[in-house]
Parts: C-alpha cells; sequence; structure tokens
C-alpha cells in the first residue's frame, strides 16, 4: 500500500471515532436525569399537637339539701313531712350539675299518680298541679349550675287549712329542655328532668282501703274438654286516704268448693289515694264443673305498717260446661231415643191384621147388599 492510501486510510478511521465520541456523549446527556431543586416545604414540627374535640357531659341531680354529702347525718332519700292543716314548712333542697357544661334548670313541683301498670308517675311538665305540687314554691324558676358546681335553695310548703286528711304525693324536679328529633324526623323539645319525692301526710281520720271491682273471668277448655284453664281481669282501686300495698289471691272453684285452684300473685304496688290500677291473672287446670266460682281477695298492708287494714274480696261466677261429659249424655239419650223408636216400630211390622167380624155389620149394611134374583 503507497504512502497516500494509508493517509485516506488514516483520516477515515479518525472521523468515525471522533463521531462515535459525540454520538455516546450527547446520549449520555439526553438520559441523564434532570436535577431536582431543594424542596421549599419546611418539616412538620414534632412538638405540635391537636386537642380532641369537647365530649359534652350533661348530668345533674336534685334532692333533699344534705342527702348526696358524705358526713351528712340523717340522709333523707326524699321528702316526707307530717303536719296539719295551715301549717308551713321550710325546707331546701340542693341541684347537682355532675357534668362539664354550664346548665340552666327550671326548678318546679307538680303531683304524682300510679300509671296503667300501677307504678309511681309524675304530671307532664306542661300540666298544672293541683293537690300538693301547687302547694311549694321556690325564690326563682330558673336556676343555673356552673359545670361540678351545686347550688342549695330554700323551699316553703303551704298546707291549705281545708287540706284533705291523709297522704298527698308529688315531687319536686329540676328540668333541663333539649332539642331532638322526632320518629318522622321533626324537632321535638325533649323534657328531661329528675328529682325528689315528695310525701306529706295531713293529719286527721285516716281511712285504709283497697277495694277489689270489676272481676270477670273467661274460660277455656282443654284436649280433654274436663278441665280448662280460666283469664280472670279484675281491678283494684285505693277507696281510702293513705298510700297502701297489699297481697293478692285468686281462687276458682266449682259448686260448694269442689276443684278448687288458687294462685298468689305479686304483691299490688304502692297505690296513692284514688288511684286504681288493672290486673289479668292466668289459671290453668280448672275443671270443668259446669259453673265456676271466681275469688279475688286482696289483704292491704299500710305503708308504714301503723294501721291494720280491712281485706277486700271481689267474685265472680262463669260458665264452664264438661263438654265432654255432655256429649256422653246427649249421645246416651239419643241411642235411648232411637232404641224406643226402633221397637214401636218392630211392634208393629210383627202385629196380626185385624179381621172383620160378619156379625158386626150393621143393618145398614144389610140393606145395602142386593137382594138375590130367583131364576
Amino acid at each position: 500500500m503507497n504512502t497516500r492510501r494509508r493517509l485516506v486510510l488514516w483520516a477515515t478511521t479518525m472521523s468515525v471515532a471522533v463521531v462515535a465520541s459525540a454520538a455516546t456523549a450527547f446520549g449520555a446527556a439526553a438520559t441523564a436525569p434532570p436535577e431536582v431543586p431543594p424542596s421549599s416545604t419546611a418539616a412538620p414540627d414534632e412538638t405540635a399537637t391537636t386537642e380532641p374535640p369537647l365530649v359534652i357531659e350533661e348530668s345533674w341531680a336534685l334532692s333533699p339539701a344534705g342527702s348526696l354529702e358524705a358526713d351528712a347525718a340523717g340522709q333523707r332519700p326524699d321528702l316526707t313531712y307530717e303536719a296539719d292543716q295551715g301549717a308551713v314548712i321550710e325546707d331546701s333542697v340542693t341541684l347537682f350539675n355532675f357534668g362539664n357544661v354550664q346548665l340552666t334548670f327550671r326548678v318546679y313541683s307538680t303531683d304524682a299518680f300510679n300509671n296503667a301498670e300501677g307504678q309511681f308517675d309524675l304530671l307532664p311538665g306542661d300540666q298544672e298541679p293541683v293537690d300538693v305540687g301547687s302547694w311549694v314554691t321556690f325564690p326563682q324558676d330558673l336556676v343555673t349550675v356552673p359545670p361540678g358546681q351545686q347550688v342549695t335553695m330554700p323551699i316553703t310548703i303551704k298546707i291549705p287549712v281545708d287540706a284533705a286528711a291523709g297522704d298527698h304525693t308529688g315531687a319536686i324536679l329540676a328540668s333541663s329542655e333539649s332539642i331532638g328529633t322526632g320518629p318522622e324526623g321533626a324537632a321535638v323539645t325533649l323534657d328531661r328532668r329528675t328529682g325528689t319525692r315528695l310525701y306529706l301526710r295531713v293529719n286527721g281520720p285516716l281511712l285504709p282501703e283497697l277495694t277489689v271491682a270489676d272481676v270477670e273471668t273467661s274460660y277455656t277448655h282443654a284436649l280433654n274438654s274436663l278441665s280448662g284453664s280460666a283469664e280472670v281481669t279484675y281491678r283494684i282501686e285505693n277507696t281510702g286516704n293513705i298510700r297502701l300495698s297489699g297481697a293478692v289471691t285468686v281462687a276458682i272453684a266449682g259448686p260448694f268448693g269442689l276443684g278448687e285452684r288458687s294462685v298468689k300473685l305479686p304483691e299490688v304496688p304502692e297505690l296513692l289515694p284514688g288511684e286504681d290500677v288493672s290486673f289479668v291473672a292466668e289459671i290453668d287446670g280448672v275443671p270443668a264443673l259446669m259453673a265456676d266460682f271466681t275469688t279475688v281477695h286482696v289483704v292491704p298492708a299500710d305503708f308504714d305498717g301503723s294501721t291494720d287494714v280491712a281485706a277486700s274480696t271481689g267474685k265472680d261466677l262463669t260458665f264452664a260446661p264438661p263438654l265432654t261429659f255432655l256429649l256422653v249424655l246427649l249421645f246416651i239419650l239419643f241411642g235411648v231415643r232411637a232404641r224406643r223408636a226402633y221397637l214401636r216400630h218392630r211392634a208393629a211390622a210383627v202385629a196380626p191384621s185385624p179381621v172383620a167380624d160378619p156379625m158386626s155389620q150393621t143393618a145398614t149394611d144389610f140393606e145395602s147388599q142386593p137382594e138375590p134374583q130367583l131364576t
């Protein structure tokens, strides 16, 4: 190879090498990741804390003054008095706010009654009392109590000069209203209240009396038809003027006390004067003796045990036919009548037919016969 050809070959090789180097450098620059600038967001402060939302707790109580204090002597579960007509009683109650928010309460008094189940109940907040609840007055109707604090307020009870002797029952309440949601989503006002009972006995003639009324018995036959069950409904009324409870016994028996069944029922709840409550008793295994006699017997007990109270009785008569016996008797009677009818029919079938007696023919019969003709 001459010198000129070598120079051309060397120049070509150097050109390829330069182009390859430039391409490699460009590719590296194109694929390199861009430089990330430093973040301008500051790091969170680990010492900073977020306070949890406040959970509102509402709880309160109203009681006779001193009844919730640990060192109080003679703690009182309720307000109980005994006084004469026209007397004035001065006392006090304490309202406790156990919650963590300040609350304003409406403090008022009301009357008590027995509900349909016989339990102690109070008039609604918007209904005016007419008995002992109307005898109580307060220095103010609305009381504001800070959280965790208590307020003691005086009360005055003025007994009317014409107040009836006996027991008068009510309560002193602290009410805090709030807005809630009703069954259909409508806003309703909720009357949240709590308080203490008020028992006041006015001195005078006491009449302890419970009366049993409206006794009714419903008899249901069992499968054997000679026995069954009885449902007895009755009403007990406090017709006296003091609070009374009592024990009740329900008994059912046939004529002359046959097949008697009896059950002792739970004690009647304490009934206030003039109040009544209805009950239902179920008695199984009652024999069907055509007529069953029901007896409801209540033995009252005075609430404070100081008075003897006469028992009261209510009665009822119910029809309890022994179906199996009646069906058998009806079958026997039907069989006797059928046999008698059969015997009469058989006797008539075998009896001989009557034969006509020629001598018994009357003259008219002979005359009606044609005369024989002579030939």
